[in-house]
Formats: C-alpha cells, sequence, structure tokens
C-alpha cells in the first residue's frame, strides 16, 4: 500500500467517497496480462474468466460486465419490467430512485413507487405489503419489480428481512432486485457470504469501483436467460466492450486483494465515529461499516468550518452546513485517521469555539461541579433536559464568569404586561427622529380614520432597532400623558411625542405609554413603532410591485395587439414609405 502513494497521494486523505481509491503498481502489473479479445463478440477471455468468477461466488448461472452501477441497475430493471402498465417499488433514499437520473421511468416506461422505511432504517416486508400494487384495479399500475439496496448509507439490512420480502415477492408474482454496489462491506462485516445473500434475489448489482477499489466497472448477476436479455440491452444502450480485457483483470485483482481489508475499513470507521460524539457530533446514522454520517450542529462548527480546517492536513470531506459524510476505504491509512482526529481536538478546544461548544454539551451534562460551576460531561443527561440555570456558570477563556445564559433559555416568556420582561438594552430616540415616523401612525377624528402622508423612501426607515413592545390590542379608552381619555392612534400618539420632546423617560430609560380599558384596570404597552414602519413599508412594497406586475401585463398585451392587429401593420407599413419619400426628396 505505500507504492500506492506515488500514484495518487490524494487516495490517502480523501474521504468524500471510497471511489476515491487509485491503481497500485501491483494492480497495473495484473493488468498487463489480460487478453486482448472483443467483448462484444464474446473473444474477451479476462472479461469472462471475472464474470464466471463473480457469477460463482454469488451462486447464480451468469454475469456481465458493464461500465457503471447506473448500467447494471438499469439493465436489471429493463429485463424485469417489459410490459407496461408496470411500477417499480423502491427505498425513498436508494441510489436507483435519487442519482440515476429517473433512469427506471425513461429506460423501462414504469412508475416509480418509492417508500420511506417506518423504522428509518431499512424498508421491511410490511413496507413492502402496504405499498403493493396489485393487478386488480385498472386505476393503478401493477408492481413488477422490487428493489432493494444493502448497504444504504453505511446500514446493513438484516438478511432476515431480505428473507421475509423474498417469500413476499415470490407469492405475489414479483421480481426482486439487490443494489449490491457496497454489499462486499456486508459479507465482511457479517460474516455471511455473498452466495448466501445473493440467494434471495433475481438480480444483484456488484459495483467493482467503490469499496474494491477497481477503476471502473460494475457487474450484473443473474439467471442465464437473464443476462442474455440483458446483453442486448446493453448493447442498446451503448454499453458495449471492445478490448476491456485489462479493465477485468485489475477488477478481478481487487476482489482477491483488497476486500478481505474491508474488516480494517470498518474499525477506521469506528474509531472516528468514537471522536466525533467526544467533540459533540450526532451520528446520524448506524456505523456497521465504512461510512460516518455526522451532524455538527450541536459541536460549536459548521462543515465548512471542518473542512477549511481539514484541507490544512490535505484531508478532503463531502457535506454543508451541518450534515457531511465520511467515507472510509482501503487506501486510507491510520496516519491520516490520526490527523482527522486532531483536527477534530483542535476545533472542539479553540477559544473561539469553546463556549458554543460547552452549550452545545451542557443538556447532556447531569451534574455541575458545585464547587466552581464547571460543567461536568461525565454522566450524560436526558438530551432535552436543561440543568438548573443557577448552578450553571460557563467562564470565559480569561476565567472570568459570564451573567447565568440559561437564566433567559429557561425562563417563561416575558408577559404582556410586564415591560420590564422584554429583554432589550435601554434605547433613547430623539423627537426629531420620531417625528419623522410619524408618518406611519394613523389619527383617527370624529369617529372615522385618516390617514397621514406614507412613507414612500425605504431609505428612511430606522437603521436601529426599538425596543419591542407587546402584541397589538385594541382598548376602547386609552390614556395619554396627561392623563386625558384618547384614542389609540391619535392624542396617545401625539403624547407620547410629547414626552419624548420634554426628555421624561420612566425609570427604565424606556419611552412607554399605558393604556387603560373603561374601568382602568389592564395595562398593556403601545404597539412598537418600528412594528407600524415595518407594516407600512411592507404594504408600500407590496403595492408597487402590484402596479408594476399590471403595468407589464398591460404592456405586453397592448404589444401583442399592435403586433397582431392587421390595421397597426398596414399604419406601419404606409408610415415607413412616408419616412422613405420624404427622406428622397429632401435629398433631391
Amino acid at each position: 500500500m505505500q507504492k500506492s502513494k506515488t500514484f495518487n497521494p490524494l487516495a490517502y486523505s480523501d474521504f468524500r467517497s471510497d471511489t476515491a481509491t487509485a491503481p497500485t503498481p501491483d494492480m497495473f502489473a495484473a493488468m498487463m496480462k489480460s487478453s486482448l479479445g472483443d467483448d462484444v463478440f464474446n473473444e474477451d477471455d479476462s472479461i469472462k474468466a471475472l464474470e464466471r468468477y463473480v457469477a460463482t461466488l454469488c451462486g447464480h448461472e451468469a454475469a456481465i460486465y458493464c461500465t457503471s452501477g447506473t448500467m447494471s441497475n438499469q439493465l436489471a430493471h429493463r429485463v424485469h419490467l417489459s410490459n407496461p402498465p408496470q411500477s417499480a417499488m423502491v427505498d425513498i433514499r436508494s441510489h436507483v430512485f435519487n442519482y440515476e437520473a429517473g433512469g427506471i421511468s425513461f429506460h423501462s416506461q414504469a412508475a416509480v413507487y418509492p417508500i420511506m422505511p417506518s423504522n428509518g432504517q431499512y424498508l421491511t416486508a410490511e413496507d413492502i405489503a402496504s405499498r403493493l400494487v396489485l393487478d386488480v384495479d385498472v386505476h393503478y399500475a401493477p408492481t413488477r419489480s422490487i428493489s432493494l439496496e444493502n448497504t444504504l448509507n453505511g446500514t446493513i439490512m438484516p438478511i432476515e428481512e431480505m428473507v421475509r420480502i423474498r417469500e413476499l415477492s415470490l407469492e405475489h408474482g414479483v421480481k426482486l432486485h439487490l443494489d449490491g454496489a457496497r454489499l462486499w462491506h456486508a459479507s465482511i462485516a457479517t460474516g455471511i457470504p455473498m452466495k448466501e445473500y445473493c440467494s434471495h434475489f433475481d438480480t444483484i448489482s456488484l459495483c467493482l469501483s467503490k469499496g474494491i477499489g477497481a477503476p471502473i466497472g460494475s457487474i450484473l448477476v443473474g439467471s442465464e436467460d437473464t443476462i442474455k436479455k440483458a446483453r442486448h440491452f446493453r448493447l442498446l444502450f451503448g454499453g458495449g466492450w471492445r478490448q476491456a480485457g485489462f479493465l477485468a483483470e485489475a477488477a478481478l485483482w481487487c476482489i482477491k486483494t483488497n476486500w478481505p481489508t474491508m474488516e480494517e475499513t470498518h474499525r477506521q470507521a469506528r474509531w472516528l465515529e468514537r471522536a466525533f460524539r467526544q467533540v459533540g457530533c450526532h451520528i446520524t446514522n448506524p456505523v456497521d461499516t465504512n461510512m460516518v454520517w455526522i451532524d455538527t450542529s450541536d459541536a460549536g462548527f459548521t462543515v465548512e468550518e471542518l473542512m477549511a480546517e481539514l484541507a490544512k492536513e490535505n484531508i478532503k470531506i463531502s457535506g454543508s452546513g451541518y450534515a457531511a459524510r465520511i467515507v472510509l476505504h482501503y487506501q486510507i491509512s491510520n496516519e491520516v485517521i490520526s490527523k482527522f482526529v486532531d483536527v477534530l481536538r483542535r476545533m472542539s478546544s479553540a477559544p473561539q469555539m469553546k463556549v458554543a461548544v460547552d452549550m452545545a454539551n451542557t443538556p447532556l451534562a447531569s451534574c455541575v461541579s458545585e464547587s466552581d460551576g464547571e460543567i461536568s460531561p461525565s454522566t450524560p443527561a436526558p438530551y432535552y433536559g436543561l440543568p438548573s440555570p443557577k448552578k450553571l456558570m460557563l467562564k470565559r477563556s480569561d476565567n472570568k464568569p459570564e451573567d447565568d445564559i440559561f437564566e433567559e433559555m429557561a425562563s417563561p416568556l416575558p408577559r404582556q404586561t410586564s415591560f420590564e420582561e422584554c429583554h432589550h438594552n435601554k434605547h433613547k430616540v430623539t423627537a426629531k427622529a420620531v417625528h419623522a415616523k410619524s408618518s406611519c401612525l394613523f389619527q383617527e377624528t370624529n369617529g372615522s380614520a385618516e390617514s397621514l402622508p406614507a412613507i414612500s423612501n425605504s431609505a428612511s426607515v430606522r437603521k436601529s432597532r426599538r425596543p419591542l413592545s407587546s402584541s397589538l390590542s385594541s382598548p376602547s379608552v386609552l390614556s395619554d400623558s396627561n392623563g386625558r381619555p384618547a384614542n389609540a392612534y391619535g392624542s396617545l400618539s401625539r403624547g407620547l411625542l410629547e414626552r419624548i420632546e420634554k426628555g421624561q423617560e420612566d425609570e427604565d430609560g424606556q419611552y412607554k405609554c399605558r393604556y387603560i380599558d373603561q374601568e382602568g384596570l389592564t395595562m398593556r404597552r403601545t404597539q412598537s413603532l418600528d412594528l407600524v414602519e415595518t407594516l407600512e413599508q411592507a404594504a408600500y412594497e407590496k403595492d408597487m410591485e402590484q402596479a408594476r406586475i399590471a403595468d407589464a401585463k398591460k404592456m405586453t398585451k397592448l404589444q401583442y395587439h399592435l403586433s397582431h392587429n392587421p390595421a397597426s401593420k398596414a399604419i406601419k407599413r404606409a408610415s415607413v414609405r412616408i419616412v422613405s419619400l420624404l427622406s428622397r426628396e429632401s435629398y433631391s
């Protein structure tokens, strides 16, 4: 494996897919022994040897070597789906449904019914039976094939469930296909022979360029008649080989050499899984084989930040936001795994991320040290339970304790009747600024509402936020700044402006008006000016957009009528002639 570094050193640090493996010198040596026959004429001995070997390994009669897993999957479905109307049942997360460009519908003229597993991991016989379409109602396309995938997202499907689904398919005469692109991993992880897995399926697609490590190709396994028909469709799809024996020799060498090393790859995946858990990441799928699916939302960093740090060590992963997939293969060394873990440790202990990481881990901490208030992650607690806010005191990097940041999270929402419970800093506004915004208020006189001039310039909207007020309310009798009864949007608003002009503040530095109902018992705050401004501006922009769209429709309609009106065309032609005649006369 050390020799491979001279060919593709990135394979040792590329966790994006197990297709990142590169040919090795030993593989090239095996490729030099290939035959030179033409596979279209069935004369390539190397390809025939590979097909016989895999067919025997899987316990089936024949096999056909294809360019890709997409082609082998599509060939299997095209053979099974030959008489529309028909449908295929697939896992909603499967490769054949999501990443093969809708090939089943295009090539086989079949409807596709995706199913979400009820257990969230793999399809069960109950999932299939509940969605199986029998040929009893002309409104529906009957189910003619079922496609399973093992492994799917690195998770192994139990063979017991495969047996139950096989019994169901035989009962109703439905073909059963297995996308076994990474079935090699399932066989190594469980110790179940490939022949035992494949004996429950009519066709099996096996990828040779993923975990196995071959440069290219997949192979479809099935009965003699099935493979004979698949050869016709392979040529129809443009997938016939010529002198491709050297690729078959490379694939055969990889099966015999790299397949047994998958157990070490699985051990490395479990190593990384523990490292991710230690820094606060969630593992979103069971780590059964060579894939680790993570969610970094509680770890204090995004996948992009993780990718940037890993790039410094020439390590590549795929993902975005807070979700990522890490895929291991036989060319990942233990040294690279150690570098990966070191990057995770550095990120979890970075000063700018420490508070975020601690905050993310606090729901998992069931005990807090009484002596110094530090978080103790030794004993996990229920995920949704928050520790006591009074016990929990996070510390900055300079060892200065902060205020209890969880007080706000654990306390109930502020009541409408208590302005002091709103979580906002003191903020003063000048009378000039408020007067500039007073046009967004409404004035009510003699029982009829009259709106003042609206704000038409979006640049005039306040940049800084005022303190938020409570929810909207509609009391019938209000009190202005002088204690006189007033309406909601007239005298009260003017009274608020008068208090701001005179600099009259309340004890907490806020300019507030309280209004009282008829019995003077209920206290509420006024509506936020910012909210009114926002609503006013949104309404204005909506009206302008509607007017613009209406004008555009009118113009389009007018242009259409002008362009299709014979009279308009005649006037246009006459105008051109008149202009041309006048031009000639002016020159003469």
